[in-house]
């Protein structure tokens, strides 16, 4: 147990609204993408509830239609696989819930003409730009930890949070400040154990978002999905 928190504190030190719409069909047939696969195929332990695929997210609107699965680039779904062993290892009551795997071109720039101008462009990747996201790769998953009855830990702030108590590089403030309680906090270390564990990075404003590749690297081996 000391290892274990000895470890879960180092990792500290790494990351010191539109409108409604009905489901409609994906723009993007992912099945037919080469190079992704579907993460439960590899890790059938991780649960699935794409919030782009309701009308429940800061968008208010479901953008992904049909597209309910979680897909990533192999090599991704791989570690996915390792994050879920780990976490099984370490706390056998919980489980992986990804939030957002795969996002195609086209679902972004709709996202992207929604935050434009607004204070949440910031956390919208520009579909324009060299990289873009790394979502749109398939190299990157947005998650988090829940109970043997599906409930998701609390993490101090919801998913898709926009403000300073979801980054993690001041996760440490808040919670000297008693802002984020001692759970919230090792909850989230707890997340961030398992995935860079299995290989993935985190970024340092949303913690619940994962990358399995830099965006340099990401970009050599992998093309993005339209």
């Amino acid at each position: 147990m000391v290892k274990f928190m000895t470890f879960i504190c180092a990792l500290t030190l790494t990351c010191s609204t539109a409108f409604a719409g009905e489901s409609q069909k994906s723009p993007t047939d992912i099945t037919k993408i080469p190079g992704l696969v579907d993460v439960v195929s590899l890790a059938p332990d991780v649960k699935v509830e794409l919030i782009y695929s309701t009308t429940d997210n800061f968008l208010g609107k479901d953008v992904y239609g049909d597209l309910e699965q979680c897909y990533l680039q192999k090599d991704a779904a791989k570690m996915m696989a390792k994050a879920a062993q780990a976490l099984k290892a370490l706390k056998p009551d919980l489980k992986l819930l990804a939030y957002d795997c795969v996002r195609p071109v086209s679902v972004q720039r709709v996202m992207w003409d929604v935050v434009k101008g607004t204070p949440q462009q910031n956390y919208v990747a520009n579909p324009n730009s060299k990289t873009g996201s790394i979502h749109n790769y398939g190299c990157a998953v947005d998650l988090t930890l829940v109970d043997k009855d599906g409930k998701a830990l609390d993490m101090g702030t919801k998913f898709d949070f926009f403000g300073k108590k979801a980054q993690p590089r001041h996760e440490l403030a808040f919670f000297r400040k008693k802002e984020l309680t001692s759970q919230q906090y090792v909850n989230r270390l707890l997340l961030r154990l398992v995935m860079v564990q299995a290989g993935f990075s985190p970024i340092p404003n949303e913690w619940w978002h994962f990358n399995c590749a830099s965006p340099k690297k990401t970009r050599q081996l992998y093309k993005k999905v339209p």
